[in-house]
Order: C-alpha cells, then sequence, then structure tokens
C-alpha cells in the first residue's frame, strides 16, 4: 500500500475465492489515510503471477455541474456530475441536503442512489434553496460541493388579447384613454410584482407614467388607469412587467384620438407589423364614430332652433314696423282733408230734423185715424 509514492504497509493475506471465482482478501486501512494506492502481487508454490495494475482508494472528490430547474410549475429538478473515480472503487450513493437559502434552516435530507432527484413545491415564488451534494463509497463521505438557486424567473410581456382600452371624448379638445390590464399569472415563478404603465404621443411626448404593486393571489389582477390625451394625437400605451429575477419584454398598444379612428392598432417590440385585430373589440364609453355623429347631430339641431328664433324674432320686428307704419299713414290723411264750415251740409241736418216740429207731431198724433182737414 503506497502514499505518496512511499509503502505504508505491506503484507501477505490468505486469499479465497467466492461464487464469482474471484480472489477476495481484507486488509485494514489507517483512518488518516485519504488517498492511497495498493499494489497486488499473487504467488503460490510455483512462484509469483505477472504484476496487476496496482488501483487507488481514496474519499470521493466533490461533484459538479450542479443544476436545477422546474416542470410545471411545481416540480424541482435537480442534476449533478458524479466526480471522478477509480474503476475499482465504485460510489455507493449521495447524500443531499437542501437547506432554504432565507432562513439558513435545514428543509430535508435524502440518500440519492443517481445523479439526479425531484420534489414538489407548490410556492416556488417565495422560495430559494440550497443543495449540498456529498458522495460516498467505502471510505465514507467525500468532499461537498454546494449551489443555490431562486425559481422566480423573469415575467412574460402581457397578452395582447387581455388588454383594452376605451376612449371618451369631452368637448373636442382632449379624450380620456381608459385602460384596464388583466394580470393572468401562468407560473407562480413568473408572478409580477410590479407593473409600469407609460404613454407617449408624437406631438406631447411621454404624458404618463405610473407603478404598480401587483400583490400575489391566484385570481387575475386587474390595472386599471385613465390618462386625458389631446384630440389628434398619435400614441402608445407600454406596459412591462417586473419583479425580482428581472422584467418582461415590453408590450406597446398604439392608438390615436382623431374622432373618426375607429380602429385601435397593436404591436409588439419584437414585430415591425401592425394588426387591428390582436385586440378584443374594444367597448368604449362614447364609441369614437357613434360619438361623433351624435354631436354633430345635436349642433345641428341647435342650430335649427336658434335658426328659426332669429327668423321669428324677425317676422315680428318686421309686423310691428308695418303696422306703425300705417298708422301714422292714416293719421297724416285725416290731417290732410279740409275741414271748412259746408253750408248745404248743415241746411240738410235742419230741414230733416224733426225734433220740435208741430206738423209732425200732429200728423203723428193721428196715425192711428181719419185725418180732418
Amino acid at each position: 500500500m503506497l502514499m505518496n509514492n512511499q509503502i505504508q504497509d505491506s503484507l501477505g493475506i490468505s486469499t479465497q475465492v467466492n461464487d464469482q471465482l474471484m480472489i477476495t482478501g481484507v486488509i485494514t486501512v489507517p483512518n488518516n489515510l485519504n488517498t492511497f494506492i495498493v499494489n497486488v502481487s499473487l504467488s503460490n508454490n510455483g512462484g509469483e503471477f505477472l504484476p496487476i495494475p496496482s488501483f487507488g482508494f481514496g474519499y470521493l472528490g466533490p461533484v459538479t455541474n450542479i443544476d436545477s430547474s422546474i416542470d410545471n410549475c411545481s416540480t424541482i429538478d435537480i442534476t449533478w456530475t458524479a466526480p471522478t473515480v477509480d474503476d475499482g472503487v465504485s460510489i455507493l450513493y449521495y447524500i443531499l441536503k437542501m437547506y432554504d437559502a432565507i432562513t439558513c434552516s435545514l428543509v430535508d435530507t435524502v440518500s440519492v442512489y443517481d445523479t439526479s432527484y425531484q420534489f414538489v413545491d407548490n410556492n416556488l415564488f417565495i422560495h430559494r434553496y440550497t443543495y449540498v451534494i456529498t458522495g460516498v463509497n467505502e471510505l465514507g463521505e467525500g468532499i461537498s460541493n454546494s449551489n443555490t438557486f431562486s425559481y422566480q424567473r423573469a415575467p412574460k410581456s402581457v397578452n395582447g388579447n387581455t388588454v383594452s382600452i376605451e376612449h371618451t371624448f369631452q368637448q373636442n379638445t382632449f379624450t380620456i384613454i381608459q385602460f384596464s390590464i388583466p394580470v393572468m399569472v401562468e407560473c407562480t415563478g413568473e408572478a409580477p410584482d410590479s407593473a409600469t404603465v407609460t404613454v407617449h404621443c408624437n406631438e406631447t411626448g411621454g404624458i404618463y407614467s405610473s407603478s404598480y404593486i401587483i400583490d400575489y393571489t391566484k385570481q387575475p389582477n386587474n390595472i386599471t388607469g385613465s390618462v386625458p390625451v389631446l384630440q389628434y394625437q398619435r400614441c402608445n400605451i407600454s406596459i412591462v412587467f417586473s419583479n425580482e429575477a428581472g422584467s418582461s419584454e415590453p408590450f406597446i398598444l398604439a392608438f390615436d384620438t382623431y374622432p373618426l379612428s375607429t380602429y385601435i392598432t397593436t404591436t409588439t417590440a419584437a414585430a415591425t407589423t401592425t394588426t387591428a385585430t390582436i385586440v378584443t373589440p374594444v367597448s368604449t364609453t362614447l364609441g369614437i364614430s357613434t360619438g361623433y355623429y351624435v354631436i354633430t347631430a345635436g349642433v345641428v339641431i341647435i342650430l335649427s332652433i336658434l335658426i328659426i328664433i332669429i327668423s321669428l324674432i324677425l317676422l315680428v320686428i318686421i309686423y310691428k314696423r308695418k303696422a306703425f307704419g300705417s298708422a301714422s299713414l292714416q293719421k297724416q290723411q285725416e290731417a290732410c282733408v279740409p275741414t271748412t264750415r259746408n253750408e248745404a251740409y248743415e241746411f240738410n241736418n235742419l230741414v230733416f230734423t224733426t225734433d220740435n216740429n208741430p206738423a209732425y207731431e200732429e200728423i203723428g198724433g193721428n196715425r192711428g185715424g181719419p185725418v180732418s182737414m
């Protein structure tokens, strides 16, 4: 038995043949040896056999390439590479210890007879694990190696089919843009902690930016808000999800505030084409085209009423002016008729006056009988 090219022990042992026709023997190894080389020579009464290649004994070195991944958002896979060993000295098993990297507490210890292991954790988004792996052979536990993993991954980008915005036109000067963003968490490890919403327009630049804290629940979260935007603008709304692992790709929804616009187009950061069908048909508080025609009809009605009122006022004024003119003309004509004394008219009145006429009274008094002459 050699160590550092020096003979540590040498002795002869009696041999035995087992059922596999293997020659076996037992020797005692000092406890202070980590690695040693064994040379074996066989002999009998006829002499020594040809030399047998030496083989080494030692404690196992560390495992390498410790890796971990998740499946179905709940199953954790752990893999590693075995240390290099002599063919004659096999690895019996591995000791896997799992620690909570946040509290530094031991979670579990298992014996693994392969170079992989699986276990289930339904709360990956809050757990961070440290794995310590140690190989074991005939000499005992070898050198340990460890690695720490967090299973929180950068969130996915917003699903464009779930985002909607609403237009509400106000006083023909600006538009209220209301947005609704459902946060659908498909995997707990990808749950976002926050969302940042920005609105940028071609003429006014960045007009809105706000961050929203997202509380983890198993139900969808809705992020809602409203932004006043001047009319006749081309704008886009950008949405980014973030957590401790990173940020999602920005989702960009393009829109404009032209009153006659009836479509909302969408685009993504990675795409160069736009489409008007990626968003579910948007329900508007006052539809873009409908609102325009309602406003136009209202204006026409108001103008018509004003024209009718003004026409009636003008007719009344004209009528009064004509009536006043006729009266004035009549007075002027009466003032122009001569009012000198008319003797014939006075005589006629005198002749036919029956007041105080004795002859008339006499005849009238005997109207009922013959007249006496």
